[in-house]
């Protein structure tokens, strides 16, 4: 990625990057709304990113728990999107305060045993959806607690996170949320 030719962009709106590694911070793209990075090294040394984001898409990523609060700390994201993303310790705990403004999440193909969070760690969440989600163990629970949530969308994934969906579904949901919509698609 050639920063020089960044910086003599600087409204950029949208941005999609492909390389093979990334090394280093874009944050002085202060006008960036949209980001899709797609990498197939360690995304070991971005530290920051512009704060105004409000779509990140992450493809091919080696993800620690700073980076992932790094994310979770961007004030006006509205939809993440992480596909064939590598956790650290195959676990993300979210942090308190985090995803303020997140509506839409979606996880294809991570590599994620343990996802433990809380309502109020996604709160205005509306739709999750997971597809090729074979490690996940389970949906953590408590999201079904989220008033805004409006569906959860299930496919091509392990039984498990299927039989956790359809638990929070039979739940009766702590909230009041009665709209909340289950679209579990069986695998074929």
């Amino acid at each position: 990625m050639d920063l020089k030719i960044l910086r003599c962009l600087p409204n950029l709106r949208r941005l999609k990057v492909f390389t093979s590694s990334l090394n280093d911070s874009i944050d002085f793209l202060n006008q960036l709304e949209s980001l899709k990075l797609q990498t197939y090294d360690i995304w070991s040394s971005l530290i920051s990113l512009p704060l105004n984001l409000k779509q990140l898409t992450l493809v091919g990523a080696h993800m620690s728990p700073e980076q992932m609060d790094i994310i979770g700390k961007l004030e006006y994201l509205e939809v993440l999107k992480l596909q064939t993303v590598d956790f650290e310790g195959n676990q993300w705990d979210t942090i308190e305060g985090g995803f303020p403004q997140l509506k839409f999440l979606k996880l294809r193909k991570v590599q994620i045993e343990e996802w433990n969070t809380s309502s109020d760690h996604f709160p205005i969440l509306q739709r999750l959806v997971l597809q090729s989600c074979d490690s996940l163990k389970m949906i953590p629970p408590i999201l079904g607690d989220i008033p805004t949530l409006q569906m959860i969308k299930v496919y091509k994934c392990a039984k498990a996170i299927k039989d956790s969906a359809k638990k929070i579904q039979e739940e009766p949901q702590d909230n009041g949320n009665e709209e909340l919509k289950f679209i579990i698609i069986p695998d074929y």
